[in-house]
């Protein structure tokens, strides 16, 4: 192979991994999905289905189980993600029948928060449902917002709670 070929190819190789690297160092590592949605349920029982941890896998269609953490009074619980892995979920903020705040970490690295807020109206419970993911990495961080994975995961997370109180 001729030496200026084998540069030109070696030269195509470093662009392929060094713009998306660069690209994804200039994005934020932070997305964030907000929705607000009315259930057609008193705030009784859609605080009831979203802080009763241990029946979450009944409308989770992403959860296989949910394990409480009885070392910090039941605000740890890990998440054993349906397409395998497993979230370590900490309560940040309870504030009954009006806010919900929950970190999620894998290992020790932080990778996000799930958020809901909730108030009374006529016809149900009005909630505010925001998602917040944060990625380090630069690549991945390009593929995170490239195909709004916080958005859609918001998205089917809300579709799943607001079926349960269909049926």
């Amino acid at each position: 192979m001729e030496p200026m070929l084998l540069w030109i190819l070696v030269s195509i190789l470093v662009l392929l991994i060094l713009v998306p690297f660069l690209i994804g160092l200039l994005l934020s590592p932070y997305q964030r999905a907000t929705r607000v949605e009315l259930v057609k349920a008193p705030i009784n029982d859609t605080w009831g289905t979203l802080s009763d941890l241990s029946r979450q896998t009944e409308w989770r269609s992403d959860l296989k189980s949910v394990q409480l953490k009885d070392d910090d009074e039941g605000m740890r619980w890990i998440e054993s993600l349906a397409q395998g892995g497993k979230v370590t979920a900490r309560k940040q903020k309870e504030v009954l029948n009006k806010e919900l705040v929950v970190q999620l970490s894998k290992g020790a690295q932080v990778i996000g928060t799930r958020e809901a807020v909730l108030s009374a109206v006529p016809g149900g419970t009005r909630i505010t449902f925001t998602e917040t993911a944060v990625t380090k990495n630069p690549w991945q961080r390009l593929n995170m917002h490239m195909g709004s994975k916080v958005d859609k995961h918001l998205q089917s997370y809300i579709e799943q709670f607001k079926a349960r109180f269909a049926r």
